[in-house]
């Protein structure tokens, strides 16, 4: 379950980032946090009134900074969720904010930290060969075999991806590696 929650973090990081400011007037915590999340028995679409409600609860009752902010999308909390559910927990907002406090003390969230600061590095940064080494760490946390990093470094070398963003050029690498595996 632990390799499931890092990696549904880090797609949600490379599918989406969004950082969301809420308004946190008129929250009550000691009211709020015994309730049942919205999102915990429906499907949420990031700008649904009820889920960003929930988010809202979450961010100000928790007191989440802008990177803890990047945990709260639908598929982080829902697994979130899940996992405390397993171990017996109930569907609240408390449950919820103890179990991210828990997370936050864990491997796999200095991996996301360290991830996303990977990541927020190479967003702007063209690719470039000579700064292969300084890149190369992100791929490798995003699940590349040796092949796939020897392959993306080829895929990077083609003159025709030299404008590209590191981000970029892995988005366009991805689209055309879906289109030669999706056409055998």
């Amino acid at each position: 379950m632990k390799k499931y929650i890092f990696y549904t973090l880090l797609v949600s990081l490379l599918f989406g980032v969004n950082l969301v400011s809420f308004a946190q007037n008129g929250i009550d915590c000691a009211q709020v946090l015994d309730q049942e999340p919205y999102f915990s028995k429906h499907q949420t679409l990031q700008n649904d009134a009820l889920f960003l409600r929930d988010l809202e609860i979450l961010k100000h009752c928790g007191n989440y900074g802008s990177v803890d902010s990047l945990l709260l999308k639908g598929s982080v909390l829902s697994a979130f969720l899940r996992t405390a559910m397993d171990e017996g927990q109930p569907a609240t907002y408390r449950t919820m904010i103890g179990f991210m406090d828990k997370f936050k003390g864990t491997q796999d969230y200095l991996q996301f930290v360290e991830s996303l600061k990977l990541y927020k590095s190479l967003e702007n940064r063209k690719v470039n060969l000579e700064e292969w080494d300084l890149a190369q760490p992100f791929f490798v946390k995003m699940g590349f075999t040796q092949n796939d990093i020897d392959d993306f470094k080829q895929f990077i070398a083609e003159p025709a991806h030299h404008e590209l963003t590191y981000i970029a050029a892995y988005y366009l690498y991805m689209k055309e590696l879906n289109e030669v595996t999706g056409s055998k």
